[in-house]
């Protein structure tokens, strides 16, 4: 079965508000990759091949050269995408946000904080 790219964004949100909470940032980064990748292998006939990001429609996960400080907050690391931000906290709490800031996904790390960088 295939689905549209926005399927396929719903079902990498909802398998990822299913997982259990990460407790670190790098265990949360292994999550997020390892929740997409499986959804478009499952969803889609494109090979897993980063240099192709920009055209051949599959998502892929951050990458550490898009990693960001975020202003007064040492906690938190944010990732730009083409379309959004994801912002994981060392307690391994994950947002994803909009290019506007609207917040698309929040969950909160094992200890029960959220990212809370608004």
């Amino acid at each position: 079965m295939r689905l549209s790219k926005a399927e396929r964004f719903h079902e990498f949100l909802s398998r990822l508000e299913k997982s259990k909470p990460a407790s670190s940032h790098d265990e949360a980064f292994k999550l997020l990759s390892d929740t997409l990748n499986q959804v478009e292998d499952e969803f889609t006939n494109i090979p897993f091949q980063p240099e192709h990001w920009q055209t051949d429609g599959r998502m892929y996960p951050p990458e550490d050269d898009n990693a960001r400080e975020v202003e007064g907050r040492s906690d938190v690391i944010r990732y730009r995408h083409k379309a959004h931000n994801t912002f994981i906290r060392d307690n391994g709490a994950i947002e994803i946000q909009d290019v506007d800031g609207e917040v698309l996904f929040e969950k909160c790390g094992s200890d029960g904080r959220g990212v809370d960088v608004q």
